[in-house]
């Protein structure tokens, strides 16, 4: 475990340096507790960080709350929120988010695959309010023995309106622990945004949390 820590932050410091110069690079933390109310009800807090260490500052801060509910085995449906808050150079803009969230998987199988959904209504201290979709599918794969268990996903964003996908996400990563109470990932992300007609790129690197109660 510590060698694998060791090879992640080597990993992130590699990337670093090599975007200092062509495109940003983040560090993202994401912390969330998981709530099971019943059989068919859940609910989840998380909060999410992103960083650019080349600027030595905190870039954007997410506050989420979900609930939702299991339809069948694999199928379920949820309301969620977000606020953000946004570092500009003008100063923080805030953000609020709505959400109406379906979540779709494969049942009992060995390669876990889900995907979700979700329409938002975003709203901003500064700036036009707007609608999008959101879409992603994650794949998991099992494991042999003790060793970390790969994961790929993908994440596309995309604007109800003329602007269409505005952002693309490709993930790759390592369940590093998995109890009854935690799970711990860390992951790759290569980010596309794109700005005016132009697709910028970006790298990051981020470890997520999971609490189960």
């Amino acid at each position: 475990m510590k060698r694998l820590l060791g090879l992640f932050v080597l990993l992130a410091c590699v990337i670093s340096s090599q975007a200092q110069e062509e495109k940003k690079f983040y560090l993202w933390n994401t912390s969330c507790v998981h709530l099971k109310l019943n059989s068919d009800y859940k609910m989840k807090f998380s909060s999410k960080i992103h960083y650019l260490p080349e600027e030595h500052f905190r870039d954007m801060t997410y506050l989420d709350f979900a609930l939702s509910r299991k339809m069948n085995d694999w199928f379920s449906l949820g309301l969620a929120f977000r606020g953000a808050q946004t570092r500009k150079e003008t100063g923080d803009v805030m953000e609020y988010r709505p959400q109406f969230v379906t979540g779709l998987q494969l049942p009992k199988s060995k390669i876990k695959c889900k995907t979700t959904n979700r329409l938002e209504y975003r709203t901003f201290s500064e700036g036009d309010a707007y609608a999008r979709y959101y879409h992603n599918i994650f794949v998991r794969f099992p494991g042999q023995g003790a060793w970390p268990k790969p994961y790929l996903g993908e994440e596309l964003f995309t604007k109800l309106s003329s602007d269409g996908t505005h952002l693309a996400r490709i993930y790759g990563g390592l369940e590093m622990l998995k109890l009854d109470y935690l799970r711990i990932d860390m992951y790759y992300v290569w980010q596309q945004t794109k700005r005016n007609s132009d697709w910028q790129g970006a790298d990051a690197v981020g470890i997520n949390l999971h609490f189960f109660i």
